[in-house]
């Protein structure tokens, strides 16, 4: 069983994993790196400062400061889960569930449009 100092530097070794993965671009790896990092600070109730520190400070910053990265830098974190969109490599394929007469679909592609908006190209399942 490890200790939780033992676990942080293991999520560090996450961070520094993902980093590697998104340089070779195995999305897919890098993508399920962050999320088991994420899964497990989350678990063990790890304290606001610590996880800013892995993940960046969007979610604990004051109105004052100035958003930071951390060790899963939140650019990288969005490119990866975008691209596993983009190949199918979602937790459930990104099956997505439009009204009825239209039947299942899947993301085929995409594209950032920006302001944070995204173009999607669908297809039908099954194609």
């Amino acid at each position: 069983m490890l200790n939780k100092q033992e676990v942080k530097d293991k999520l560090h070794d996450y961070a520094d994993q993902f980093q590697l993965r998104c340089r070779r671009k195995e999305w897919a790896a890098a993508k399920m790196l962050y999320f088991r990092a994420q899964t497990v600070a989350t678990f063990l109730e790890f304290p606001e400062a610590e996880l800013a520190k892995l993940f960046g400070n969007r979610a604990y910053k004051e109105d004052w400061e100035p958003l930071k990265d951390g060790l899963f830098p939140e650019r990288d974190v969005e490119r990866a889960g975008w691209e596993c969109v983009r190949i199918h490599r979602t937790y459930d394929d990104l099956h997505l569930r439009p009204l009825p007469r239209y039947g299942p679909m899947y993301v085929k592609g995409w594209k950032d449009i920006g302001g944070g908006k995204v173009q999607l190209q669908l297809e039908e399942a099954g194609t």
